[in-house]
């Protein structure tokens, strides 16, 4: 007897939410080492099918949850960071707070001052 497959899974190389018999019915699912995988589209299944060990190891440390710092908050690893370039939407349905996390620091980051430029300099008056 087959176990029920739940309703959604989580795509395992963007991290998105698929629904399961969508998925199914547009050829997206795909069983790997007794497990079955759904994606969102063609492209997030080839990627998985070209390096499956890769993505599999990625899905179960995001299945396992983010992990929590001594103060409460989030920890943004690697594995957010890619969800974040991937899907970024998706991300923020999920943890809105980690989203706009990123979301400053990469305004931070488009706004430094870029490396040679002397902050001090820059702003004197010239003489």
């Amino acid at each position: 007897m087959q176990e029920a497959r739940p309703a959604t899974l989580i795509d395992p190389v963007c991290g998105m939410a698929v629904d399961t018999a969508k998925a199914e019915a547009a050829g997206l699912l795909l069983e790997h080492e007794g497990r079955t995988w759904a994606f969102c589209g063609r492209g997030c299944r080839r990627s998985f099918v070209e390096d499956p060990a890769d993505y599999i190891a990625n899905a179960e440390a995001a299945a396992s949850g983010p992990s929590l710092a001594p103060a409460g908050q989030v920890v943004i690893d690697d594995g957010m960071r890619r969800w974040y370039e991937s899907c970024s939407c998706c991300l923020s349905e999920a943890y809105p707070d980690i989203k706009a996390a990123l979301d400053a620091e990469k305004a931070a980051a488009s706004q430094a001052v870029p490396e040679g430029i002397c902050e001090v300099a820059e702003a004197a008056p010239a003489h």
